[in-house]
């Protein structure tokens, strides 16, 4: 009897070391195929802002104008720029006889003769480059000009983000697997030490090409399981990934002795001991098992029931928090994606977009001077128009959080009472406005436009939601959101807030609806009759407001959303109403630099008819040179902050090395620029974010004079 538990024990440890290393190896192969996949779908949203990024580059008018020149030294200088404004690290230049008329990237050790290479051979629109030790994901398309059927090639950009062993280190996306990028049998880049890709690139000649399939990889006298994705172009590359199996199963032996022990004790007291015990150990491992092939599936969804309190059991616990980690990283990554690609495009077109803007609406101002009755409701039409440009503009950049706000102290109930009016005639006569203001709450700080712009969103969401009529409700009251509420909602400061509630008894959405409404163009609106931006708006101006949002739907019953932002005293005074500005006329010089000449040519025109005497510069060098050849006192600069060569803060500082009294004024249409130049340009200097009005440019320019009299010139003389 003896030897026959012996024999049952003898097999019940064989069996569990198998199925154990069965079950880790399942594991492995789960983990870097889930991996792969991932890496495999951030790579492909990278590439496709890439794309974007260089479609909306080529596209552009003035690109168009600096390849027709086919000049190499003026395409060189000027690619400089295009660079910072892709927000990629290589651009590369080309005419249509294949001759490289700008280089640029953000790595000295690239050499120009092996890009002039890889511009010949790759003939596709996207490419893996690997050039001076660097691997780059590559994008090219052709430039062209006229209209289709009778375009003419310009030549072909190509722009390029860098792949490096860091970037993706720092991303997480392997967690403990090694990775190595290879093309040909040779590493390009990879997590593992320099001295072992030697020995990993002889592995490779034992691996049969089948990508996607996990194989078994000997080296550094080690197991490997690992896998590879072939990334597509005219120079194609593997990505590996892979782990060691030999450490994953290394905890096999320690289990083994304690099975050892265990069946010491079977042998004992026994085969019920021994099926107790096998069954206690096999059967959640079983469980885990399925959850792998599950995830490995794509489902996160799927959860394993956790039993007991041993090892199993916390291993099972690691499990589900890995998979739940895993879901939301990945949700957020997609969702980071769409959010980061839209926010590029909205950054890199304001600047040119704003510039236009203010030119449509400086030449109004100045037509309209000499206007007669029979033209004046046409020049009003024109700045109209451009009043609706800058509206689009600040909405894209409002849900990209890149908007720059003016915020004020307000009184929530009165905002919503200014705008009863046009609600009203906004949502229509078969929907009923109800207000109930609560008079006991507290200040906020907002910025008022881009607050009705909220309230004014979700009032059209609600009316669209009620086609046959109904009730559209606009409540505030005081709220105190606590450290239970804000430990579910991580976004969430806990403190007090004044809370605004729209609600309507419309359709109502699904909770599958409910968890996309925020997304930048999603709508449930037929084609042509939504564009997806208005809640996305919304979200993203609370967002930058230091606001939350939230919301509760039934369908068929209604849908609330509660807006909350942060609650000030209510005996801060509220701000007043900005009267309509009127442009001070003035005396003195002022030195205009401006590098887009339509623009400058326009500020100069503008500030001669209000009496100044105007020195005009196109960069900051020029600059330099105008005031160095100006014999008289120049009391106040006019720069944009980004040019070409040198930028306005360092103009502003070599000027004022011999002009201690100049007063300063920027400008600038980058939104991020303006940010990040705002702490540099000094206390003394002021920044005005276009598009402005001349109003706007006129009195603040006066408000500068004003600070400094003594250095204002003393008569008014002809510009220059």
């Amino acid at each position: 009897m003896l030897a026959l538990v012996f024999l049952l024990t003898a097999a019940t440890l064989v069996l569990v070391q198998v199925r154990m290393r069965v079950h880790v190896r399942e594991d492995l192969v789960s983990s870097l195929r889930t991996e792969a996949a991932i890496f495999a779908e951030i790579e492909q949203t990278h590439r496709q802002q890439t794309e974007q990024s260089v479609g909306l580059i080529a596209a552009q008018s003035s690109l168009k104008a600096l390849m027709s020149t086919n000049d190499h030294v003026t395409v060189e200088e000027e690619s400089g720029p295009l660079l910072r404004l892709s927000r990629a690290d290589l651009l590369v230049l080309e005419n249509p006889a294949g001759e490289i008329l700008g280089f640029q990237a953000k790595s000295d050790d690239v050499p120009l003769s092996r890009i002039k290479q890889l511009m010949v051979e790759s003939r596709g629109t996207e490419d893996w480059w690997f050039a001076g030790g660097h691997l780059y994901d590559v994008c090219l398309k052709d430039i062209v000009m006229g209209p289709e059927g009778t375009q003419r090639i310009l030549g072909r950009i190509a722009i390029g983000r860098e792949v490096s062993r860091g970037s993706i280190l720092n991303a997480g996306l392997f967690g403990k697997s090694a990775f190595a990028f290879e093309r040909n049998g040779a590493v390009l880049l990879s997590s593992l030490p320099a001295n072992a890709w030697e020995e990993f690139e002889g592995s490779l000649k034992d691996v049969a090409p089948a990508a996607g399939k996990v194989r078994e990889i000997r080296f550094k006298d080690e197991r490997y399981l690992g896998t590879y994705l072939e990334l597509s172009g005219d120079h194609p590359v593997r990505l590996y990934c892979f782990q060691s199996f030999d450490q994953a199963s290394s905890f096999v032996s320690s289990l083994n002795q304690l099975l050892i022990v265990l069946g010491a004790i079977v042998f004992i007291f026994g085969g019920g001991i021994t099926f107790f015990v096998s069954k206690q150990i096999t059967r959640p491992l079983e469980r885990l098992a399925l959850g792998t092939q599950q995830l490995e599936k794509g489902d996160f969804e799927s959860q394993i029931p956790i039993s007991g309190h041993d090892e199993v059991a916390d291993l099972t616990k690691s499990f589900e928090q890995m998979r739940e980690t895993l879901r939301q990283s990945r949700e957020g990554l997609v969702r980071s994606a769409r959010l980061e690609a839209v926010g590029r495009l909205a950054g890199g077109v304001a600047h040119d977009f704003n510039n236009l803007v203010m030119i449509i609406k400086g030449y109004s101002d100045l037509l309209m001077d000499s206007a007669t009755p029979a033209t004046k409701p046409y020049i009003d039409e024109i700045k109209n128009a451009g009043d609706r440009a800058s509206g689009l503009t600040r909405q894209l950049l409002a849900f990209s959080r890149k908007q720059v706000l003016e915020p004020q102290v307000l009184d929530l109930n009165q905002t919503v009472k200014n705008m009863a009016k046009m609600l009203r005639v906004l949502i229509g006569e078969d929907i009923e406005l109800i207000a109930n203001l609560s008079e006991e709450i507290g200040r906020v700080k907002a910025d008022p436009s881009q607050l009705e712009q909220v309230i004014m969103n979700l009032a059209v969401n609600a009316r669209d939601a009620m086609p046959k009529g109904g009730k559209l409700i606009l409540e505030t009251s005081n709220a105190n959101l606590d450290l239970e509420y804000a430990a579910t909602h991580t976004e969430v400061a806990p403190g007090s807030y004044v809370l605004i509630a729209v609600t309507d008894n419309g359709c109502g959405m699904d909770k599958e609806t409910l968890k996309h409404i925020f997304e930048p163009f999603f709508t449930t609106k037929d084609a042509g009759k939504g564009t997806g931006l208005g809640l996305a708006t919304v979200y993203g101006i609370l967002k930058q407001s230091r606001g939350h949002i939230s919301v509760y739907s039934e369908p068929w019953i209604g849908t609330t959303f509660k807006i909350y932002l942060p609650s000030l005293d209510k005996s801060v005074p509220v701000a007043r109403p900005t009267t309509s500005e009127v442009a001070q006329r003035g005396q003195g010089t002022i030195l205009l630099v401006e590098d887009e000449t339509p623009l400058r040519v326009l500020a100069a025109e503008s500030l001669k008819k209000l009496g100044y005497i105007v020195l005009q510069a196109s960069n900051g060098e020029q600059g330099l040179e105008v005031a160095e050849s100006h014999e008289g006192p120049i009391d106040l600069l006019l720069t944009d902050i980004v040019m070409p060569r040198l930028g306005g803060p360092e103009l502003a500082e070599k000027l004022k090395e011999k002009r201690s009294n100049l007063a300063v004024i920027f400008m600038s249409g980058y939104t991020e620029t303006a940010a990040l130049e705002n702490a540099q340009i000094g206390s003394d200097a002021i920044l005005l974010n276009k598009p402005f009005s001349t109003e706007t440019l006129a009195n603040r320019i006066a408000e500068m004079l004003a600070k400094i009299p003594a250095a204002r010139s003393a008569g008014a003389g002809s510009s220059k």
